[in-house]
């Protein structure tokens, strides 16, 4: 066993995030303080009350600048005595499963979780937070304080280092960090979509968009506590009759195994491996018991994909389903690559120990040159349900290894209760006595009852999860439909850009929602926020900047939303009724539940014809055609909302003259819902730079008759004139209206 030395120079903390982690160096403050700071005891308070439990004795909150640690790589949150963190180094690096950089300020430097954004020292009681200004500091001084009520309320956390078993302890985390993600992540809008459009079955394996994790890299067994922790929080949570719950902590898996395979069920046996096997030709070559430590299940499967005799699945392979146990020491002798090793793992069945066994032989070789510590090639051999591996200079301690003590546990709170074995010691109560006094009063009682957000939130979570699967045939359907309406809009709307683009953010939205009901990443994205929050998502998953404006503010963004709203009403029926009965209007799109009709204007062309004129172009401009012509007079983006005035758009028409007398140009008429809309136009249109309306080929003045407004060049304004007294305007309030009556001005629709 190791002395009490190594774990009084370890001391760790519990990162807000494994995805938050990354960033860049840390700021200086002015003070050491966030006592007067508005905003932690609201986030704390917001966060006890979420959680359901209170604070037992107050916590300091200090700015990042003053924690007195970091990160090593491999390990996490963790800092110890230079002598100890080579140790740890070398002992995994003996086993195979990953090998840090050595060095340790170089390896501390090579990670990316050195610069968390939050952090909790359960020995100091202290929350660190980078930035209370940032937009995420409330999310990441909720998930701390989380934290805070974890230590205070379950002093037996405190037993979980590791130090002693690091499989226990990334298993372990995955409960602590799975609770506090989902508290901080109540108030990160974007992190709680996430939670709530991803199909559960792949959640409780990886996402690999969120944290493009593998268990090959370096950071596995850090990330792993972030990567599946949320995900069983959250079923537990969906699960309960009311909103929070604790419960989780009273369930906390003994094992990675318990996680990445919580249907295998089975107790996990705790083996204490004899470091007395360090003696006779050992002792003499002056070798030494290093490292001593647990892979697990996790383990196991980065050492295996490492090798490449797993594959490359996301997937874990079915035969950790079978594993119970195991332990290892790594012994360290003089010289370089001269160490030893032994392990010994212990599975279901004595079929499960011969696969590992034969599939550890044939890497033995790439172990040994992947760490560069150990002297000699392991050797794998099965015995029943054990494998036992060592290295050459330990063929003799097998039988020895067989028979370390070994004990069984089926949970966590019974490995608590009989002493954490194989630890020398398992101190647990009188941690919490233990905590120094803070100076600020930060502290929350326990409320009365969860915040009805979070209990509302939960129930939208329920709903997204319990909507039917949607067949393969049933997408076609869709599909197929989209087509039509795609085809039958490419030849009715020629003359009409208003119409072809709301026709347009139809069918490609449903396009995109059907993909989204293939991505198990996304598929319940439409239950999981208004159209707005709906819209910066779906933005953030499939559009790019190569793609026009228009084609991602109206197509994109609204068409896709609109098509989501339309999923999460009806289903696949409803995409169907979208296909069918499409928005008339880009403002339709934009404003769905303004209910105005759409003004259809035609200027006679006999009439124009006997004054010398002819049309030569014709088109609608619509009101997304309108807004990106204002957005270079207000300077907006995609990401700004439309005016809310555009929603008055009744109509417009736009045409090319040719004139025999009075030359060419373009006479434009927009039908508002109202003389304020109209003078609201004309007066933004009037301020527009000349550059732009001579870009865009228009009169660079608007009249205003009305509630319609006019734009034409001087040479024009007889013309303007004849057409203002002989158009023909047409109102629809739907699509099915407007096809019915022959797809005005068409003579009918084809």
């Amino acid at each position: 066993m190791l002395s009490k030395r190594p774990r009084r120079a370890l001391r760790w903390a519990a990162c807000v995030t494994f995805a938050l982690c990354l960033g860049t160096s840390l700021p200086t403050f002015a003070g050491n303080t966030f006592a007067n700071h508005p905003a932690v005891a609201d986030a704390m308070a917001k966060a006890c009350a979420v959680h359901g439990l209170a604070l037992l004795r107050p916590v300091q909150v200090r700015p990042m600048a003053t924690f007195q640690g970091g990160y090593t790589a491999g390990v996490g949150s963790v800092t110890w005595e230079q002598e100890y963190a080579e140790q740890w180094r070398s002992g995994w690096c003996a086993l195979g499963v990953y090998c840090a950089e050595k060095g340790g300020e170089k390896a501390k430097e090579t990670t990316p979780l050195n610069r968390p954004l939050g952090l909790y020292d359960p020995r100091k009681n202290t929350l660190f937070i980078r930035d209370m200004d940032s937009a995420g500091a409330t999310a990441t001084v909720a998930h701390e304080t989380v934290h805070a009520l974890q230590y205070q309320n379950y002093p037996s956390l405190n037993a979980i280092q590791l130090w002693h078993n690091r499989d226990l302890a990334a298993a372990a985390n995955s409960a602590i960090e799975g609770e506090a993600h989902i508290v901080g992540w109540h108030f990160d809008l974007e992190r709680r979509q996430y939670l709530c459009s991803m199909d559960p079955q792949r959640a409780t394996t990886n996402h690999v968009r969120w944290w493009g994790w593998t268990p090959t890299r370096l950071t596995a067994y850090e990330g792993f506590p972030h990567v599946f922790g949320p995900e069983q929080a959250l079923q537990r949570l969906l699960a309960a009759e009311e909103g929070a719950d604790d419960g989780l902590l009273g369930h906390v898996p003994l094992s990675t195994r318990q996680v990445l395979k919580p249907n295998a069920g089975g107790a996990v046996e705790f083996i204490d491996l004899p470091t007395e096997i360090v003696s006779g030709a050992l002792a003499e070559r002056g070798c030494r018991a290093g490292l001593t430590n647990t892979a697990g299940a996790l383990g196991i499967w980065g050492l295996l994909r490492e090798h490449g005799t797993s594959g490359a699945a996301e997937e874990p392979p079915a035969l950790i389903e079978n594993w119970r146990g195991d332990r290892f020491l790594h012994v360290v002798c003089p010289g370089d690559d001269n160490d030893e090793l032994a392990w010994l793992i212990r599975w279901r069945d004595a079929r499960a120990a011969e696969e590992f066994a034969a599939r550890y032989q044939r890497i033995a070789k790439a172990v040994v040159a992947h760490g560069k510590v150990l002297g000699g090639v392991p050797q794998a051999e099965a015995h029943g349900s054990a494998v036992v591996v060592t290295t050459p200079g330990l063929r003799d301690a097998v039988p020895t290894l067989l028979e370390a003590p070994t004990r069984t546990f089926a949970s966590f709170q019974d490995w608590i209760g009989h002493g954490c074995f194989p630890q020398a010691q398992c101190d647990i109560a009188k941690a919490n006595e233990s905590l120094p006094p803070a100076s600020e009063n930060f502290i929350c009682a326990k409320p009365s009852a969860t915040p009805p957000d979070f209990t509302q939130w939960l129930e939208t979570v329920r709903n997204a999860r319990s909507m039917p699967s949607v067949t393969a045939a049933d997408r076609a359907a869709v599909v197929e439909a989209a087509g039509e309406l795609a085809t039958f809009c490419t030849v009715n709307t020629v003359g009409n850009s208003d119409v072809a683009g709301a026709c347009r953010a139809a069918y490609n939205g449903i396009s995109y929602q059907t993909r989204l009901l293939q991505d198990s990443n996304w598929r319940g994205l439409a239950h999981c926020g208004n159209r707005q929050e709906v819209r910066r998502l779906l933005r953030q998953i499939y559009f790019t900047d190569a793609q026009s404006r228009q084609s991602r503010s109206l197509s994109g963004d609204y068409g896709a939303a609109l098509a989501a709203e339309a999923f999460a009403k009806n289903g696949v029926a409803g995409l169907a009724e979208l296909a069918n009965a499409p928005p008339l209007s880009t403002r339709q799109v934009m404003w769905p539940m303004r209910q105005l009709a759409v003004d259809f204007i035609h200027f006679p062309r006999q009439e124009l014809k006997a004054q010398g004129c002819e049309v030569t172009v014709r088109d609608v401009r619509g009101a997304v055609g309108i807004w990106n012509l204002l957005k270079d007079r207000d300077s907006a983006t995609d990401a700004n909302p439309p005016p809310a005035m555009l929603a008055e758009w009744r109509g417009d028409r736009q045409v090319h003259l040719s004139c025999s007398a009075s030359g060419q140009g373009w006479v434009w008429a927009i039908a508002w819902a109202s003389t304020e809309a109209a003078n609201w136009f004309a007066t933004r249109y009037n301020a527009l730079p000349p550059t732009v309306t001579k870009e865009a080929g228009l009169a660079n003045r608007a009249q205003v008759d009305g509630r319609m407004v006019w734009m034409a060049p001087p040479s024009l304004a007889t013309a303007r004139k004849l057409l203002a007294s002989h158009m023909h305007v047409r109102s629809y309030r739907t699509f099915d209206e407007w096809r019915q009556e022959g797809c005005f001005p068409q003579n009918g629709c084809n």
